[in-house]
């Protein structure tokens, strides 16, 4: 499913596991070298450094079980928790989730949620509600974070005849050659371990991500399509 061969993989998760260390080595190296040649750092040093590793270890385990779902997602591994997941509610929550992030400070999210034509099934796919719920977040955030500042994110969810759609948007400047999205292309094997996680669990749901190029009217965009409930699924 993933498209990653083992030497990928292994690429990845040592640069993805390898960063949270990195900051652990640095604020040890900081407290066992004390200024002046001091016994002990100062409190306010080592008030700073105790902070650091707390969110660098907190930053290793999240990684470290990220990549335990990566891996299972990867290996096609049933998932056990899947379950009918309505789309609009999964984002009305992760939307009020997203405006209390930090990418967000100073950005409007914006929730679309269309209205469903007579005898369109609604939007509900089957996968794994927590696993969609973090797709949602990390690919927004990452389109905070990349995005022009302080423009809006847009999310959008619409159905038709051939399935459930979400959109993702945001302002990526005045050069709509590049998208933010162009990682999501083929082969896509380069992606950082949030979104590749994303990238799994959306696929795990039935869904496919398809980059959009940019235009004036609604920005760099990424289309999760998700396909229509079997006749007769509620």
């Amino acid at each position: 499913m993933s498209g990653l061969t083992g030497e990928e993989l292994a690429s990845m998760v040592t640069h993805e596991l390898r960063n949270p260390l990195n900051a652990m080595a640095g604020w040890l190296h900081l407290l066992s070298n004390a200024p002046g040649g001091a016994a002990s750092p100062a409190p306010a040093l080592a008030s700073r450094a105790a902070a650091g590793m707390r969110r660098a270890v907190d930053e290793q385990l999240e990684q470290v079980e990220t990549l335990g779902r990566v891996l299972r997602l990867a290996g096609g591994e049933p998932d056990e928790a899947a379950s009918s997941v309505d789309l609009a509610d999964l984002l009305q929550s992760q939307v009020d989730v997203l405006r209390a992030t930090p990418p967000a400070e100073g950005r409007a999210v914006v929730l679309e949620l269309g209205a469903n034509p007579g005898g369109v099934p609604r939007a509900v796919v089957v996968g794994n509600a927590e696993a969609l719920a973090r797709a949602v977040t990390d690919i927004s955030c990452y389109a905070m974070r990349n995005g022009v500042a302080e423009q809006p994110l847009r999310i959008a969810l619409s159905t038709d005849a051939d399935g459930p759609q979400i959109e993702v948007s945001i302002d990526a400047g005045v050069d709509r050659t590049v998208s933010i999205w162009d990682l999501f292309r083929p082969p896509a094997n380069r992606l950082p371990m949030p979104l590749l996680h994303a990238r799994l669990a959306i696929e795990s749901a039935g869904g496919v991500l398809l980059p959009v190029s940019g235009s004036d009217a609604i920005g760099d965009v990424l289309r999760i399509r998700f396909p229509a409930p079997a006749r007769g699924g509620k």
